[in-house]
């Protein structure tokens, strides 16, 4: 896949002349990859991807803190300052460039969380954002990315427990900052993509709301912690729409952060869309939907062919790059069973393996890698998918039936989309520059933004860079081989990479010079959660024996 389209050029010259709960696409799984579409839009870091990453340590001589991410201690600001609380209410009603606060609650620690204020801010037109600051602060600020179509606060952490925000774990109770902004609208009077009809909130949306929204955070920042604040790093992370928002401020507003941290990111937006449309189209063909069953067999049949790659049967695939599957392999030879594939079925199995392009080539998108299929929803909902990007972006029509819709005869207004949404310019020489770092991070079972996008879009900035080595200076990447949509599936989903990126932006000490853990969200009652080197690509984390759910039983191996 080739990163370029007809708006690359415009990208780079210059930002668009337009300034004028749906939880994101990141559930994990495709499940509902339909549904997801019909009413939230592709991808976009936290918003989806509802579920969060937990926690991890390093291993080896990055470590510190008990969670092993090298945080600093948190430091207490000057008791001889006013109380925390009179301080964080203090804030109620001030105005920051141009930012209104609307709320300042104080909230004491509990098991959960520590001590910390909650500072809510009002911009036009419906511009909102949250910054939270625990008392106990480690000189660290993370700008939390959105997801989906956003319009909601990924505000790090909340009052339910179970319910855990995608990125870094625990960044408030390990003394982090936090700053996160709802892009632009409000999803409950703004559902789905209907926000995209006003192109204000569509540029808020696409590029325009981190910059502004950042301005007065920093202010609110200052303002309580004084001179502490000078010289502190900060750090912007995002997965999926969060990870696109996290590329375009490296490609855009390489001066706003210090590093950047991209997991799964949504970053060919437009090609994204447009192929969910295209599948969409494949599987309301007649016969060529997928049931449950049906995906089942496709799934046992690449785990059969391809698990042990790594060393390993666990239903695992650490390895999928070198999964050698062809659909056709399951197509019946007799009377149709849920055993095998028909040959509609077939070409709707491989319609999801292999790259395509789309509106006569101008848009292209790569295939899915093999081991998350029964994490996807082939067969659900087909009308419905990318149906809020057709309706409210493309045609700008919501009358419009998504499946009729050819992107052929909209190319002005897809180049438009792409100038203004997509961020996959690779040229990140001005991020260098001035001294940026950039991780990379993607789950390979990952089948609502396949795993290809990130490795395609991380070799272009290796080309741009001028090679390996001048890329090596500021950006590295890493794969998760059993992870689904920003979390989720097999694979060891939990993975902090904030400490990591501090401890290279403030130390020059790369994250790939210790040994990074990842560990499993999610487990049954009683199980034992796995835990995985995370290997830097192109290494696979290899089974070298032992015990199969600890990390050091594998080590990370070049294909």
């Amino acid at each position: 896949m080739k990163f370029s389209s007809p708006a690359l050029n415009a990208i780079r010259s210059r930002e668009p002349a337009c300034r004028p709960r749906w939880l994101a696409l990141a559930t994990g799984t495709l499940v509902g990859l339909a549904a997801a579409l019909a009413g939230c839009g592709g991808g976009s870091g936290g918003s989806g991807f509802a579920g969060g990453i937990g926690a991890v340590g390093t291993v080896g001589g990055n470590g510190g803190g008990s969670n092993g991410s090298g945080d600093p201690a948190p430091v207490v600001p000057d008791t001889q300052q006013a109380s925390a609380e009179s301080r964080c209410k203090a804030f109620l009603g001030r105005t920051f460039d141009g930012a209104t606060i609307t709320k300042a609650t104080f909230m004491p620690a509990t098991d959960a969380v520590p001590e910390h204020c909650i500072v809510r801010g009002e911009m036009p037109k419906d511009l909102d954002f949250d910054v939270r600051m625990p008392t106990e602060w480690n000189h660290r600020t993370v700008f939390r990315g959105g997801g989906g179509f956003d319009g909601y606060l990924n505000v790090g952490y909340i009052s339910d427990p179970a319910v855990s925000p995608v990125g870094s774990p625990d960044l408030p109770k390990r003394g982090y900052a936090t700053i996160a902004t709802n892009h632009g609208h409000d999803m409950i009077a703004k559902p789905g993509g209907s926000f995209a009809l006003d192109e204000d909130m569509l540029a808020d949306y696409a590029y325009a709301s981190v910059p502004r929204v950042l301005v007065p955070a920093k202010s609110i920042l200052r303002a309580h912690y004084g001179d502490s604040f000078a010289n502190t790093k900060m750090v912007y992370e995002g997965c999926s729409g969060g990870g696109r928002q996290a590329l375009m401020q490296a490609q855009r507003h390489p001066d706003l952060f210090d590093g950047i941290i991209a997991r799964a990111p949504a970053n060919a937006f437009t090609s994204q869309f447009l192929w969910y449309q295209k599948i969409g189209k494949q599987l309301a063909k007649p016969g060529a939907a997928l049931s449950a069953a049906k995906i089942k067999t496709i799934g046992d049949a690449v785990y059969a062919k391809c698990d042990g790659l790594d060393g390993l049967n666990d239903r695992i695939i650490g390895k999928p790059e070198a999964c050698q599957f062809d659909p056709v392999e399951l197509a019946c030879n007799g009377a149709e069973t849920d055993a095998c594939l028909t040959p509609a079925q077939v070409e709707s199995a491989q319609a999801f393996y292999a790259p395509t392009s789309i509106a006569n080539g101008r848009y292209v998108w790569p295939g899915f890698l093999p081991g998350g299929e029964t994490a996807a929803t082939w067969g659900a909902s087909t009308s419905n998918l990318g149906g809020d990007f057709i309706k409210y972006m493309v045609a700008q029509d919501a009358s419009v039936d998504p499946l009729l819709l050819d992107p052929a005869q909209y190319t002005a207004r897809l180049d438009q989309l792409s100038a203004m949404l997509d961020a996959i310019d690779p040229d990140l020489s001005r991020f260098k520059a001035k001294g940026g770092k950039l991780v990379l991070w993607t789950g390979q079972t990952d089948w609502l933004i396949t795993a290809n996008n990130a490795t395609e879009y991380y070799q272009s900035v290796v080309k741009k860079s001028g090679g390996q080595s001048a890329a090596d200076e500021f950006v590295e990447y890493y794969t998760a081989p059993g992870v689904e949509h920003c979390n989720g599936g097999n694979g060891a989903d939990k993975v902090d990479l904030a400490g990591p990126m501090f401890e290279w932006i403030e130390k020059g000490t790369k994250p790939s010079s210790s040994t990074i853990v990842a560990t499993q969200r999610t487990v049954a009652a009683g199980a034992t959660p796995a835990s995985r080197p995370l290997c830097r690509y192109p290494q696979y984390p290899r089974y070298v024996g032992g015990d199969p759910n600890a990390a050091a039983s594998f080590a990370c191996t070049s294909p």
